[in-house]
């Protein structure tokens, strides 16, 4: 995919927290990268996703379409400071940081659990109980990463969605939501690249030269 979205992110945490005075633009990581902008989509749904020692530090995005530089930027930030899972993350931890760009597309809704790929498709879930309404999404990455099979990543999916159940009872919920119409379930594709703060900052220095 494109490091330049990457280090376009980690360039626009680093003025967030002041780290740096000067922002260098988007445009110039894709120069000095080779990368052509063109072949990328002008907006697409995308997440940001931060990880320090191989460990989740934030994760936020959106699955409406955004223009590729406000979203990258927009979600930079939000990952990193406003993910609730997490304290936000500070300035003496961003050397210490990698980062992933995935933009999202081809998404289908599905009327089987199993009509999905591990390590190709990302999945999202939403259905609406006693009042209560649940939603939750798992990036095309995070199954494989996990090294989880199906039926371990749908039930996990519950959890990420607030939505209380055992494992053995998995298949049946999923079965019986489904095939009533309460549940929904999508899957989706994902362009995803990544890039470590030691590359990123290599990169700006030969810009800065």
């Amino acid at each position: 995919m494109s490091k330049a979205l990457c280090c376009y992110a980690f360039e626009t945490l680093v003025n967030k927290l002041n780290l740096e005075s000067n922002k260098v633009p988007l445009k110039s990581y894709f120069q000095t990268l080779s990368e052509d902008p063109s072949k990328l989509p002008k907006s697409a749904p995308l997440f940001v996703t931060w990880n320090k020692n191989s460990q989740l530090r934030g994760c936020i995005g959106t699955f409406q379409s955004l223009p590729i530089e406000s979203g990258v930027a927009k979600f930079a930030i939000s990952s990193a400071l406003q993910d609730s899972r997490f304290a936000s993350i500070s300035a003496k931890e961003v050397a210490s940081l990698e980062v992933d760009v995935t933009l999202l597309d081809n998404f289908q809704p599905i009327n089987d659990y199993n009509d999905w790929t591990v390590g190709v498709h990302g999945l999202k879930i939403s259905f609406e109980l006693d009042s209560e309404y649940y939603s939750g999404t798992f990036l095309p990455s995070v199954a494989d990463e996990q090294n989880w099979d199906k039926l371990t990543t749908l039930y996990y999916l519950l959890k990420k969605a607030d939505y209380p159940v055992s494992k053995n009872s998995t298949e049946e919920f999923y079965s019986t939501g489904l095939k009533e119409g309460w549940l929904k379930l999508t899957k989706y594709e994902g362009l995803k690249a990544h890039l470590t703060y030691d590359t990123f900052f290599k990169i700006r220095e030969s810009i800065q030269e």
